[in-house]
Formats: C-alpha cells, structure tokens, sequence
C-alpha cells in the first residue's frame, strides 16, 4: 500500500491529452494534491467565515438566528424537539465562535500556551459542531441555503480552493493558483475559468479538486480512504458521461450518413 504524505489531505493524478501538430497525440501526467492545513491557516479560515457571515448579514440577508425565530414562531415543518436541537447547536458555535475570536485577536507570540491548545480544540469543537448544524439543515435545505451563513460557507469552500490545492511542478509542490494575496488568487481562478476550452485540463482538476474540497469542509472526507472512495466514484461518472456523449454522437453521425445517402 502507498504510504500517505502526511503534508497533505489528498493525492490525485490527472492525465491530459497533448495533441501535436502532425496530429499525433502524447499524454501527460501531473500530479495535484490537496495540502493538510496546519492550526493557523485553519484560524485564518475560521476568521474569513465569520467576516464573510457578517458581510452578508449587513447587505440584509437572513442568518441563521432570524430563522430559527421564525420557526420558533411556528414556521417551517420541524418539531419542537428539532427545534431545540438546532437552536441548542447555533448557541454552541456561537459561543464556540465568540471565545476563538477572543483568543485569535492577540497575536501568536501574545497567546500563552494554553491558550494555543484552546485554540486548537475549540476548532476541532467548531468542526464537529458545524457537522451537526449542517446535517440538520440538509432536511430544510429551501430554508437555510438562503441564510447569510450558508452564503458564507459557499465562499469560505472557495477560499479553502484558493490556499489548500497544489500541483506538482519540477518534483515540487506549488500552490495552484498564483498570487499572494486572497484577492489576486480569485483574480486567477475567474481568468481560468474565463479561459474555456483553453485550458480545459486544469479547469477540470480544479473541478475535481473543489468536489473532494468541499466533502472535507462539510465533514464528509477526512481521512484518505474517504478521499480515495469519493474520487474513484466521481471518476466514473466522468467515464459514463463521456461514454453516453459518444453513444449520441455515433448515433447522430450514422444518422448523418443514412440522409445523406437517401438524399443521393
């Protein structure tokens, strides 16, 4: 068996088709990976939700509080008893959320030992939580993907894109998208995505990485067989696609081929 990086969630490859100019084709192979966040890229995480959140909030959108007085107010189809639950869940993270922030705004050589490894479990204690939020809200999935966290986690998935996916280049990692800051690497992910057919190879390892990206950030990969069974499923259903495409494509060119010959 392959021994698993310990730098990084995931592994992948990804092979692309280089035609050549006498109409010959090569393959290529690159490697990508996916790279383990250590305790401050997980707090700078923790930090864009919360920012994120608020942002939307103040541009009028719903949070998750709003909501659950709405459906303490008899709105929505939960009991009384899921209706505690949740409520009882969005206290936790909020009171979770208050006490990493009070930690996080000293600097690293401010926070005392023990207030580092507080830190540290009080994201663990967040990413446990927000697995159990995120399961109840899957059942009233109309209700709370309009809220301003749901919008939020949409953009912190994208921000876990921008700073955990790597390729491989010269035997070394390097992070995918190019540039220092959040802004100019999302600057480089919408010139990609612009790009089309150009640069079809890496828009589709982006894809395949913000698939496996977001399962880790709703809590549903986490160790590398987790990653492994989601790629290998997601890899097939690429292959039945493709394979269905082709089926009507023959159809259509055989197809083609009978009118053209009755038309003679």
């Amino acid at each position: 068996m392959e021994q698993v990086n310990k730098n990084w969630l995931y592994e992948f490859k990804s092979k692309n088709l280089i035609k050549k100019l006498d109409g010959s084709q090569t393959e290529e192979t690159t490697d990508f990976a996916l790279l383990k966040p250590n305790r401050r890229l997980r707090e700078d995480g923790e930090l864009f939700y919360a920012a994120e959140t608020s942002r939307f909030a103040k541009a009028g959108v719903l949070p998750k509080a709003a909501w659950n007085t709405i459906l303490s107010n008899g709105g929505g189809s939960i009991s009384d008893k899921e209706r505690e639950l949740y409520g009882n869940l969005l206290i936790k993270f909020r009171d979770l959320s208050f006490e990493l922030q009070s930690i996080l705004i000293k600097n690293d050589q401010e926070r005392s030992a023990l207030e580092k490894q507080r830190s540290n479990d009080i994201i663990e204690e967040l990413d446990e939580t927000r697995k159990d939020i995120q399961t109840f809200e899957s059942s009233q999935i109309e209700i709370f993907e309009n809220t301003a966290e749901a919008k939020a986690r949409n953009k912190t998935i994208l921000w876990w894109v921008l700073n955990i996916f790597y390729k491989k280049e010269n035997n070394n990692y390097i992070p995918f998208f190019e540039g220092e800051s959040y802004e100019d690497k999302l600057n480089y992910y919408d010139s990609l995505e612009d790009s089309g057919e150009t640069n079809s190879f890496l828009l589709g390892a982006l894809r395949r990485a913000t698939y496996l990206i977001t399962l880790w950030f709703l809590g549903r990969a986490e160790k590398n067989e987790d990653f492994e069974f989601f790629d290998s499923n997601l890899l097939k259903e690429k292959v039945s696609e493709q394979s269905q495409e082709e089926q009507a494509e023959q159809k259509e060119n055989s197809q083609n081929i009978i009118e053209e010959i009755k038309a003679e």
